[in-house]
């Protein structure tokens, strides 16, 4: 059975397409590129506001076209993105590339999670997930530390050479993905009568439900809140006086914690408990921005470690809780609506972040962030109280 395939191909394929050297130098990648602290800040926001604007429409195509297509239009507009931010430089190219990469993420945002899951649901297999999930992120994660040690060492030999290493690895991720197989067949025609219907029950089915409405808005400040620490920690090593050349190893130990927390996600939801787990990742996300903002010299980074740990822990437990609410002929759909609340975060943030950064400093911008997750997190907890924590 060619199903079968799937889960050790979406293994090899997630190590694959994290084989991204720059991520670990992203930022000060951006300023090598002639992209100034400012522009990189309005670039992710831009990204970020493209993904909200595409992730619920790409990711209705997801449960009409497929999600095996789906994923080899989003891993094709990758290879563009690369090949730009490889090869050219200026504010304006690297616009171009994160938005076409925001196309891609659109695509698969919703659309990977839904195709392991529904290969595990077809295989009956579904109670696994919570542990499989991990795994890959797992697999995923120590692929992505192995990368950041070595992009590191290439940025300081040459600043591009990091995004040109990348690029084989993610035409081989490409296609790999043509051996994927669909777990279930689409039944409904791929027009626009049909998008739209579908995008219409999407949001119906969004909107009765106060468990997945409560995990969409915790998502839009947490994250915001792990998504930008990365994006910023080469400037935030910079700034607690760690040395350029040591950021690969700092980022090979934070990827091995987030690999491990993927890993045990599972055992520590057991110990913990959904809504004690839920609690739990909002008050380190909260903890971890305030503890930046103090930036505390070389051991600093020993307070960021947080967020790579809270990254892991947080991808595995909501995703999981997630796709146990929603039917599989709106999986990619939902998900996406969840990552277009992610993402809405991060471009409403990320802006604002770069620019009191830039006024008032990098300590005062991650405090000042640090209050507005705190605040609009005890909201959203009030709000919803009635529904979740009770």
């Amino acid at each position: 059975m060619k199903l079968k395939r799937n889960i050790p191909l979406i293994y090899i394929i997630s190590a694959l397409m994290w084989g991204r050297f720059f991520i670990p130098v992203l930022a000060l990648f951006y300023i090598a590129s002639k992209v100034t602290l400012a522009q990189f800040s309005i670039i992710m926001g831009v990204f970020s506001l493209s993904i909200v604007l595409l992730d619920v429409p790409t990711g209705v195509i997801a449960d009409l076209l497929g999600k095996k297509n789906t994923l080899l239009l989003s891993r094709f507009c990758y290879i563009i993105e690369i090949i730009l931010v490889a090869f050219f430089n200026g504010f304006w190219i690297f616009l171009i590339a994160k938005i076409i990469s925001g196309l891609g993420v659109s695509l698969s945002s919703g659309t990977g999670s839904a195709m392991l899951f529904d290969t595990l649901k077809k295989q009956k297999r579904v109670d696994q997930h919570k542990r499989i999930s991990g795994s890959i992120s797992m697999v995923s994660n120590i692929s992505m530390a192995v990368v950041f040690i070595i992009g590191a060492y290439l940025f300081s030999i040459n600043p591009k050479l990091p995004a040109i290493v990348s690029l084989p690895f993610i035409v081989l991720g490409f296609v790999l993905t043509f051996f994927l197989e669909e777990p279930y067949r689409i039944h409904k025609i791929f027009n626009f009568k049909n998008y739209f219907k579908h995008l219409k029950e999407g949001f119906v089915y969004f909107k009765k439900s106060p468990y997945i409405k409560y995990i969409c808005c915790l998502s839009l400040f947490v994250s915001a809140a792990i998504s930008i620490s990365l994006s910023m920690s080469s400037v935030y090593f910079a700034k607690i006086l760690i040395p350029v050349s040591f950021i690969g190893v700092l980022a090979f130990v934070s990827s091995m914690i987030t690999a491990f927390s993927s890993k045990k996600a599972h055992v520590l939801e057991k110990f913990f408990g959904e809504k004690k787990s839920l609690i739990l990742i909002q008050i380190l996300a909260v903890i971890a921005l305030f503890l930046i903002a103090l930036l505390v010299p070389y051991y600093g980074y020993l307070l960021y470690l947080i967020i790579p740990f809270i990254s892991g822990f947080s991808g595995v437990i909501l995703g999981d809780y997630l796709n146990h609410h929603i039917q599989s002929s709106h999986r990619s759909t939902v998900l996406s609506i969840n990552g277009m609340f992610s993402n809405f975060g991060i471009f409403v943030l990320f802006p604002l972040v770069g620019a009191l950064e830039q006024g008032h400093g990098f300590a005062s911008s991650f405090f000042i962030f640090g209050l507005i997750t705190l605040i609009g997190l005890l909201i959203f907890n009030l709000f919803f109280r009635r529904f979740i924590m009770r």
